[in-house]
């Protein structure tokens, strides 16, 4: 579960103000460094779990499933049009199913787009998902839709 920025950043200033009020009024006779020192070791520690409890539903990354039967799936989309956004590809993959996210994918350098990207949809049903949009026509091309391979970490 992917925790955000803001969350740790609001967590960790919170535990840091709460640990050298502890420390310095404790009269443990500490320098303010080594006060600091312990409330931001004992905030980067508590941090995550804290934010993963408190994490908003409507995050991107909340999936919750409560309303769907489905298990979240990944498909690869090729031969899509250059000038396509994600907008107009989450739109059209929309008529067929509830579409979660979508990631085009750019150059690194010129920044254009490739022709291809991936979709994250909730479905029980990948095969036919596949077979109702696989060889469909989106902005006068047919699409290639595959399910997505496991990314490949290189050594």
């Amino acid at each position: 579960m992917k925790v955000g920025f803001i969350q740790c950043a609001v967590i960790s200033a919170i535990f840091a103000i709460a640990g050298y009020l502890l420390f310095s009024s404790a009269s443990l006779n500490v320098h303010v460094p080594l006060t600091v020192s312990a409330a931001l070791l004992i905030s980067g520690i508590v941090t995550p779990w804290l934010a993963s409890l408190i994490q908003s539903p409507s995050s991107p990354d909340a999936r919750t499933k409560d309303t769907h039967d489905g298990s979240l799936e990944t498909l690869y989309v090729g031969n899509l049009p250059y000038r396509a956004n994600e907008n107009a590809v989450k739109e059209y993959f929309s008529s067929y199913i509830e579409v979660q996210s979508v990631r085009l994918m750019k150059d690194r350098k010129t920044g254009k787009r490739k022709g291809y990207g991936f979709i994250e949809v909730i479905t029980d049903d990948l095969n036919g998902l596949i077979e109702q949009t696989n060889d469909s026509t989106f902005q006068e091309r047919t699409l290639k839709v595959r399910p997505a391979k496991d990314k490949v970490e290189q050594a």
